[in-house]
């Protein structure tokens, strides 16, 4: 069972949550081949890949961001105070606005049902990944 975000006391919805729900919908949608139902749960990923970086920025004690390119600094930062591997939380961040939000929801261009639910589990992963990040923030700062 992954951690939690709301954990780090977020004030936002808990992005593992948001994506938990995409992937229900997802599997739902793939079953009912309902087209709607698929981006509407892809729309959702993209969502939770960007709660995650609005909860970093209020856990790095920075600016609420406003828009994709804050976000991508947010997650940047992120990467750089927890010494992950530059890139990590980036390159989730820019499949999940590039393909669940602006190729799937908008422009009606959805992955097959598989490459969607392993796009929605690397979201899952991701926001994962920034719990443990946050956590060993704090723990380095403790010292």
């Amino acid at each position: 069972m992954p951690r939690k975000l709301s954990s780090l006391g977020a004030a936002t919805d808990d992005p593992l949550e948001i994506v938990a729900r995409a992937r229900k919908e997802a599997e739902k949608a793939i079953r009912d081949n309902d087209r709607l139902g698929l981006r509407q749960a892809a729309n959702k990923g993209y969502l939770a890949a960007a709660s995650v970086a609005d909860v970093a920025a209020m856990k790095l004690g920075e600016v609420q961001p406003k828009g994709q390119t804050a976000r991508r600094s947010v997650l940047s930062n992120l990467e750089d105070a927890a010494r992950l591997k530059r890139g990590s939380l980036l390159r989730t961040f820019s499949v999940a606005q590039g393909v669940l939000h602006s190729d799937c929801f908008h422009e009606d261009y959805c992955p097959s049902g598989k490459s969607l639910l392993a796009i929605l589990d690397t979201v899952e992963a991701m926001a994962d990944d920034a719990v443990k990040a946050y956590g060993r923030l704090r723990t380095r700062r403790k010292k």
